[in-house]
């Protein structure tokens, strides 16, 4: 019984697919669509052209996107650390720039994370450049990571950098000879 009310159900609306479509003007000029002429005098039958329909093709349930693969090593063929160079002196009381240079860009969902001596500086960024502020004197290394977007180390480049630091000492007094 439910299912003869759901197929009545069904049928219901197909009486309306079925209706004459009537065209009609105005007396300001204005193009009337209706469903029924009506009284209009000039009411004129719609010829509706087929609709178009393009039949489906079958899928085979593979793509045929290639997925990237993440963990290769030559996905970034260049990458290096540009500023400062390796070895080389920083005189700016312990601020400097870190820039990386990179081939092609870094693909979506990739990110770029600074290290010195281990310390990760700041959160993973798609920019290539990296602003230090106050670091200590002395030798430091620094390492640029390649993330993936699982978080995941695709590729590390390291560079040596020597910090030096303007130092202030008071002049030392001039001694007072003894009463």
């Amino acid at each position: 019984m439910k299912r003869i009310i759901f197929i009545l159900l069904l049928a219901l609306p197909l009486p309306g697919q079925a209706s004459e479509i009537y065209k009609t003007v105005d007396k300001n000029g204005n193009v009337i669509f209706t469903d029924s002429p009506g009284t209009h005098k000039k009411a004129e039958p719609v010829e509706l052209t087929p609709i178009t329909s393009i039949p489906s093709t079958q899928t085979t349930g593979r793509s045929s996107i290639k997925p990237l693969d993440d963990h290769k090593e030559d996905i970034y063929p260049v990458f290096t650390i540009t500023e400062p160079a390796n070895d080389s002196t920083v005189r700016d009381n312990g601020n400097f720039t870190v820039k990386v240079s990179l081939k092609p860009r870094l693909v979506t969902g990739h990110t770029l994370s600074l290290s010195v001596d281990g310390v990760q500086q700041g959160k993973p960024q798609r920019n290539t450049q990296f602003r230090l502020k106050n670091v200590d004197r002395g030798t430091h290394q620094l390492s640029v990571t390649i993330l993936d977007r699982k978080g995941k180390t695709l590729k590390t480049v390291k560079s040596t950098v020597h910090v030096q630091r303007m130092v202030f000492r008071p002049p030392t007094p001039v001694p007072t000879p003894a009463l």
